[in-house]
C-alpha cells in the first residue's frame, strides 16, 4: 500500500465524506446490471468539488463490493488517453 493510500485516502473519507457517499451511490447505480464502469462515468454523473485532487477519485471503488476488471483508454481531455481502470460490482454487491 502506498503512502498516498495510507495517509491521504483516510483523510478523504473524513473530510469529503458527503461527496464520497453521493459518488459511491452514483457508481452503484451506474454499475447495476453488471456492466463495467469507470471513475470518469461517476465523475460525469456526480461531479467532484473543484478542490478535490483527481488521484483520490479512486476512493470511490475501495470498498470490497467492487472488482477491477481491466482498463480502457480515458476519454476525458485531462487524462490524455491514459488507461483508466474499469470496475464491476461483485456478485451480491
Amino acid at each position: 500500500m502506498s503512502q498516498f493510500e495510507q495517509l491521504v485516502l483516510p483523510l478523504y473519507e473524513t473530510f469529503r465524506k458527503d461527496w464520497l457517499v453521493m459518488a459511491r451511490a452514483a457508481a452503484r447505480q451506474l454499475g447495476q446490471g453488471g456492466q463495467p464502469i469507470t471513475v470518469d462515468m461517476v465523475r460525469a454523473k456526480c461531479p467532484p468539488p473543484d478542490s478535490i485532487d483527481p488521484r483520490v477519485m479512486g476512493a470511490i471503488f475501495t470498498r470490497k463490493e467492487w472488482e477491477n476488471c481491466g482498463y480502457i483508454r480515458g476519454y476525458r481531455s485531462a487524462s490524455h488517453g491514459r488507461p483508466v481502470a474499469t470496475f464491476r460490482l461483485r456478485a451480491g454487491g
